[in-house]
């Protein structure tokens, strides 16, 4: 999947899930974090490709460690993989940890949203031709739907996931807003 569909699938999935986890109540402060922190999660995993999303989102400095970072790591290794995912976690932990309290982000609705993201990404990807290494370091390409009926996966930015999965989402997403906006109202004005 292209950074733009993960993108919109991990806000879609995080923001849902803070909706659904959140007593209502004024945190305009958490809401931005969970947008924010779900769709770096759904980026994070393509950190070991180059020409990612993720790198494009710091203008000069992401090209540029995009490049170092690029020989090191192939794609779809360790950041497709549980072993990623649990980094992941701990990476968040500790970086949500260090927000202060005055900020009044409510950090573990946000770890969610954030990890929600990460694992819409495997999830996305799982359905590509190519599959995920799930089980990393072992090299088993992890796909749905499997083999025999792995001839019916998604290619990564053709017509299915452009004129598709994008549009459904992007109506999923406004669906949610539109059926949760009195809850966000709430979460935004005093």
């Amino acid at each position: 999947m292209t950074g733009k569909t993960h993108q919109i699938i991990g806000v879609t999935l995080g923001l849902g899930a803070y909706l659904t986890l959140n007593n209502p109540h004024y945190s305009p402060a958490t809401l931005a974090a969970v947008l924010i922190f779900s769709s770096i999660g759904s980026l994070l995993p393509d950190l070991d490709k180059a020409s990612a999303e993720f790198w494009h989102s710091f203008p000069v400095v992401g090209h540029a460690a995009g490049k170092v970072v690029d020989p090191f790591i192939s794609h779809r290794n360790i950041t497709h993989s549980l072993v990623g995912t649990i980094l992941a976690a701990i990476l968040f932990y500790y970086l949500f940890y260090f927000f202060p309290s005055y900020w009044g982000i409510e950090t573990n609705l946000v770890l969610i949203s954030a990890m929600i993201g990460y694992a819409s990404h495997l999830l996305a990807d799982s359905f590509t031709v190519e599959g995920i290494p799930l089980f990393w370091p072992i090299k088993w390409m992890v796909g749905i739907p499997p083999k025999p009926f792995d001839g019916i996966r998604i290619v990564t930015g053709k017509w299915f996931e452009n004129l598709v999965i994008f549009p459904i989402i992007n109506i999923g997403l406004i669906f949610l807003i539109i059926t949760n906006w009195t809850t966000i109202k709430i979460v935004l004005f005093k």
